[in-house]
């Protein structure tokens, strides 16, 4: 193999880019993937805390987090330190040409910082000992092991998913004296999160206007244009990254952003369901391999987002089904039940209807001839005696006045 990364990089040469954007022309993919269809997701915890080996396919990206104790920025005495590190000794044909291993490395960090940092995911305040005097420092190490595309996601679930699994000792100030306790005097404490940030990347071609998710490294380089896109949890836009020289339609961007905040969800539960499992394996007592040792010799148990996923959208359809049983159960036998209880109140909502209208329709004389009725179907309807006395009252004069109306008709048609 040669190690030129300009010349022998997969997709670097005319012939590779042009046979890749035909097939994105004709909507196929080497690897037999759909346009919008990522590839699978495996986590691999270590025994020591914080250390977790990703692999997306052939991209593989080992993590390690580590804290120490020091003082704090003057700019903020009462926030702690998050450090991000990036490594890529592991890919063969990245070292050979300084100012491209450079360049990846310092873009991959920048877009870490950017998503981490920036959006403030870590609560620094709790990493705070002493104002002043005494904070945490989190130093995160990204290890990249092998490069196949997409590495920028593999090193944004594999920075969440080691934060997260990170616990950090104990520590007491008092009298300007400070003690760090160990596992065994006091359990470790976990890092406070204010929200959990995951990265999509999406690549788009000149010949075709449909936007590749999760490309490989060959499809990567031979992309005109590369999105990247960071959510968190709440569906959130955390970072977002563009550049190329396809034109990029603000309906492509909007198209890929709805896919990516329902994909960086997922992800989030999928670390999250992850870590359970690996505590409950840990309360089991199992024999636990560090990080990198499981990942080169396939021994420690890796996670899978498609089976873990899976199961969770399985697990809960025999639930329903079980409820529509009962309800089909308990709905057949009071069908009859039901009838007459509607039947009954039915006559003392038509008598109720009237009288809610009388606060706010004006009172005329015909108004007065339409309420008498309504004011007796409600008296039928099971009223008290007072308001059937009230009622006849009112029934009497008007029906003299109706008596003396028919008398003076009478007498102008005698004159």
């Amino acid at each position: 193999m040669f190690m030129n990364s300009n010349l022998f990089e997969p997709g670097k040469s005319k012939p590779e880019r042009s046979f890749v954007q035909l097939a994105v022309k004709q909507n196929q993919r080497f690897d037999g993937r759909r346009s919008n269809e990522c590839r699978d997701v495996e986590l691999t915890f270590g025994a020591d805390w914080g250390t977790v080996a990703v692999s997306m396919g052939d991209t593989k990206v080992l993590t390690h987090v580590t804290c120490d104790m020091g003082a704090p920025a003057t700019s903020r005495p009462n926030e702690g330190k998050l450090q991000l590190n990036v490594n890529l000794g592991g890919v063969a044909f990245l070292d050979e040409v300084q100012t491209t291993h450079d360049q990846r490395s310092l873009t991959l960090n920048s877009l870490l910082e950017r998503t981490f940092r920036s959006s403030r995911s870590v609560d620094l305040e709790s990493l705070c000992v002493a104002a002043e005097q005494h904070v945490w420092c989190i130093r995160v190490d990204v290890n990249v092991l092998n490069h196949d595309g997409n590495l920028y996601d593999a090193s944004t679930i594999a920075t969440l998913a080691a934060l997260m699994h990170f616990r950090r000792p104990d520590v007491t100030f008092t009298d300007d004296e400070l003690r760090i306790y160990t596992e065994k005097e006091r359990e470790f404490i976990p890092l406070l999160f204010l929200h959990y940030p995951v990265s999509v990347t999406y690549c788009i071609y000149k010949s075709s206007g449909q936007p590749i998710v999760d490309p490989t490294l060959l499809e990567e380089n031979a992309a005109d244009s590369v999105i990247v896109l960071s959510f968190n949890s709440y569906q959130e836009l955390c970072s977002l990254n563009a550049g190329g020289t396809a034109p990029t339609n603000v309906r492509t961007i909007m198209q890929c952003a709805r896919n990516a905040a329902t994909r960086c969800k997922s992800l989030v539960d999928f670390v999250r369901k992850a870590l359970l499992l690996d505590e409950e394996r840990r309360l089991q007592g199992g024999r636990l391999v560090n990080g990198l040792v499981a990942l080169i010799g396939n021994t420690q148990h890796k996670l899978s987002f498609n089976k873990l996923m899976s199961c969770q959208k399985q697990e809960p359809q025999p639930a329903p089904t079980e409820k529509m049983e009962l309800d089909n159960e308990s709905s057949e036998k009071p069908e009859v039940e039901e009838i007459e209880v509607k039947e009954e109140p039915s006559k003392q909502e038509t008598g109720d209807a009237p009288m809610d209208s009388s606060g706010w329709l004006p009172q005329d004389e015909d108004s007065q001839e339409l309420s008498i009725p309504s004011d007796a179907s409600t008296s039928k309807a099971g009223k008290g005696k007072q308001n059937r006395s009230k009622n006849k009252a009112n029934k009497k004069p008007q029906q003299k006045k109706q008596n003396h109306s028919d008398s003076e008709e009478e007498a102008r048609q005698y004159i």
